[in-house]
């Protein structure tokens, strides 16, 4: 666990972690290191669920009309992963983030946050 690493400014702990073909940034907001190795079989699960949850955020993103376009299976292809945190409190460990496109169907990022096994976005990202 050597390459976790606490960043003062965002007052959170990092580690890089590969997330939709890409080497990432994860911020943990936490007391402690030892809160996050004690919970690393719950935040892997919860990271390989976002890993392998593109295509129904993708479909989220359309029904719930954050995305104009039509074709789930396109928007999980150009989908972009912003902004991912986990939050570890007593009682559940939440993975957030922002997601989106730069192709104009979108008018920014949507926020979306993992609450056990399900998705939910909870608006646009700020």
């Amino acid at each position: 666990m050597s390459n976790i690493k606490y960043n003062e400014q965002e007052e959170a702990y990092e580690l890089p972690y590969k997330l939709w073909n890409n080497t990432i940034t994860v911020r943990f907001y936490t007391d402690s290191v030892e809160t996050i190795i004690a919970n690393l079989s719950d935040i892997a699960k919860k990271l390989a669920r976002l890993d392998g949850g593109r295509s129904t955020i993708a479909a989220m993103l359309i029904d719930d009309g954050f995305y104009e376009g039509g074709n789930a299976e396109a928007l999980a292809k150009i989908l972009k992963l912003e902004n991912v945190y986990v939050d570890i409190d007593d009682e559940d460990t939440v993975v957030c983030f922002d997601t989106g496109t730069d192709d104009g169907y979108m008018q920014g990022l949507a926020h979306v946050e993992l609450f056990g096994e399900l998705f939910e976005i909870t608006g646009w990202a700020e």
